[in-house]
């Protein structure tokens, strides 16, 4: 009994609440009742028509409170009321009604009754039940506004007068303690212009965009096409970058689960929302066939792109993962984040420099790896034209070393990263891994044990040393972005799209070919650090300047993907394209006389010498 009390002490407002709608329900069925009746019979008070006090009214009473109880109708927030809670009262109203018609029905010898007033009865109860919601949300909705203005709210912008719109903005009415204030959307749709959605006006297209949000003083645009392609996306961030809002969106579509949207949906927008393609995900059973069970070895393993491939390939089964790398640092981070994150144990961190040969062949002798991934290698361009004799002691003769000992020990896949700046070189990294690939096609003929091939992709966002690392770095530091040229264009991918083109291109080799990744239209560098600052909350000319510096050495206008004597042709995967060479002849002993040239410079530090070696190993090549 104690238990029964408490019980009923702790959920007391709750039943009060719930007794008060009930009572509201009931009153306005019997008014619907009264007014059916007058109304029947030219509003007119036919006391013996009503029932409402009679045993007949009382049953059909009773009979509406056992169902609004059933139905859960007065444990419903009127003030969030939405089609749901209209289309169980409608349920309610209706069955009602017919439960309670037989017995009028069969008692009309003994009573007056009218089945006309009984009919308009129930059209007036369905339009009282769901008014008085209707307005009691308006009332709420109302003082919350008010409320919002006397305190320091952001005002948002929707972008996007759809579903997700819609969702979004029940979502901030209902909670505002955000203190968000919607003012209004703005959709490109020309039969939304001017309708309204729960009160607030579809004001405008997105070209209207800036005057609105300065207009209105927006603090927040908020972008909500879950759906929407990148061009839109890019459209629209330009168009409020002219505005002080700040910009923040929704995920994608497939990111949404089961069509929820809800407040913590709402995020910054990211520079790779931006990049001119849909993300790309690739079907993972073909790697998971060659990878699963086996021993993989990852050179540079605690790099941005080594430490991707780890978490991936950890994911797909294998025996064992060699996490390879120079910088104990890195490797020891990489490992914590295997074990603790991933739950892959099963890992041997060797800390090893690529250009230590004798040891890199001990490694493979005792691992016996099935699989090498090669991501070590120098990549910054300014740094490699100021230490050639690195770019090739470390990428070339490094990736050599390698190489010897993958072939001595029969491994099944070598996979090799390489960069869309060995493409016609005009710096010494990009040479370094043009021969790397020459190299690579030579090992392909020559060795049939062994499946070698390369990798060519662009500028990676968010790995170290890029061009987001770069800009955050000196926006802390000097407020200044500097851009080597306005003309400047790149391709950009993101780390998991990168490591997935690896991972495939293990799949898709047969032995000496290049891939690359369809990697969309280049972007503007200028442009782009615009966006980033503009994503960054800054105002470009206020907290930011851009200085142009000029070239720094050794870098393009516009990178290239495949050269002129290269063939690009599709693969099975719709996302790849295979990079197939003219034939052309290869001197073997020449090829390598050449090289250990090259390292005979590096050794000497003779770094005219060595952009000659290049030059004369490379056709191609432009070296200054």
């Amino acid at each position: 009994m104690n238990s029964l009390w408490g019980k009923f002490k702790r959920n007391k407002i709750v039943l009060i609440s719930a007794g008060k709608k009930l009572l509201v329900d009931v009153v306005l069925y019997n008014l619907a009742t009264y007014i059916a009746v007058f109304a029947r019979f030219d509003y007119s008070v036919k006391l013996d028509y009503l029932h409402i006090d009679d045993v007949y009214g009382i049953l059909e009473n009773l009979i509406f409170i056992t169902l609004e109880i059933i139905f859960r109708i007065p444990l419903q927030l009127w003030e969030y009321s939405s089609t749901k809670e209209i289309s169980d009262l409608f349920l309610v109203t209706t069955l009602s009604k017919l439960f309670a018609y037989p017995i009028f029905y069969f008692s009309r010898s003994k009573i007056h009754w009218s089945r006309g007033a009984y009919l308009i009865s129930y059209v007036l109860l369905v339009g009282f039940l769901t008014s008085a919601r209707f307005f009691y949300r308006l009332y709420k909705e109302r003082n919350r506004r008010n409320a919002q203005k006397h305190t320091s709210t952001k005002r948002i912008l929707i972008v996007g007068a759809g579903d997700a719109g819609e969702k979004i903005l029940r979502e901030i009415t209902s909670h505002p303690e955000l203190k968000y204030e919607v003012v209004g959307f703005i959709d490109d749709d020309p039969t939304k212009r001017k309708t309204h959605i729960h009160g607030y006006s579809v004001l405008g297209d997105v070209a209207s965009l800036p005057y609105y949000a300065n207009r209105e003083n927006i603090d927040i645009v908020l972008i909500a096409i879950p759906s929407a392609q990148k061009s839109v996306l890019r459209r629209i961030v330009a168009l409020a970058s002219e505005t002080r809002a700040e910009i923040k969106t929704l995920p994608g579509i497939w990111e949404i689960v089961g069509g929820r949207i809800n407040i913590e949906s709402i995020k910054n927008v990211q520079l790779e929302d931006l990049l001119p393609r849909s993300e790309i995900k690739m079907d993972e059973k073909p790697v998971r066939e060659y990878i699963s069970g086996r021993t993989v070895l990852i050179t540079g393993a605690g790099g941005s792109i080594g430490s991707e491939i780890s978490r991936q390939v950890s994911r797909l089964n294998p025996k064992q993962i060699l996490l390879l790398g120079r910088g104990e640092n890195r490797i020891f981070y990489i490992e914590k984040e295997l074990t603790e994150k991933y739950h892959f144990t099963n890992l041997v961190s060797i800390i090893c420099d690529i250009r230590n040969r004798e040891k890199i062949f001990k490694i493979f002798k005792k691992y016996k790896p099935d699989i090498v991934f090669h991501t070590a290698a120098h990549k910054h361009v300014p740094l490699m034209e100021k230490n050639p004799d690195e770019a090739v002691i470390n990428n070339v003769f490094g990736t050599k070393n390698l190489l010897d000992a993958v072939i001595k020990s029969k491994v099944k896949k070598f996979i090799n990263i390489s960069t869309d700046k060995a493409v016609n070189p005009v710096n010494i990294m990009g040479a370094s891994k043009r021969v790397i690939e020459v190299m690579l096609r030579y090992y392909a003929t020559k060795n049939t044990d062994t499946v070698f091939t390369s990798v060519r992709f662009g500028n990676v966002l968010g790995s170290a040393g890029s061009v987001v690392e770069v800009f955050e770095r000196q926006i802390n530091e000097t407020g200044t972005i500097t851009i080597t040229d306005p003309r400047m264009e790149r391709y950009f991918m993101l780390i998991p799209e990168a490591v997935q083109l690896v991972l495939q291109a293990g799949a898709l080799g047969n032995g000496g070919e290049i891939f690359v990744l369809k990697m969309g239209e280049k972007v503007n560098i200028m442009e782009f650090a615009k966006l980033f600052v503009r994503l960054s909350g800054l105002e470009l000319g206020k907290d930011v300047k851009i200085d142009i510096i000029g070239n720094r050495g050794g870098e393009k206008l516009s990178e290239e993907l495949w050269s002129e004597n290269e063939i690009v042709v599709p693969t099975k995967n719709p996302y790849i394209l295979k990079i197939e060479e003219n034939e052309m002849a290869f001197d073997e002993k020449e090829f390598f006389a050449k090289i250990d040239k090259l390292k005979k410079f590096a050794e000497e530090l003779d770094f005219d010498k060595i952009r000659k070696a290049f030059m004369d190993i490379i056709p191609e090549a432009q070296l200054k």
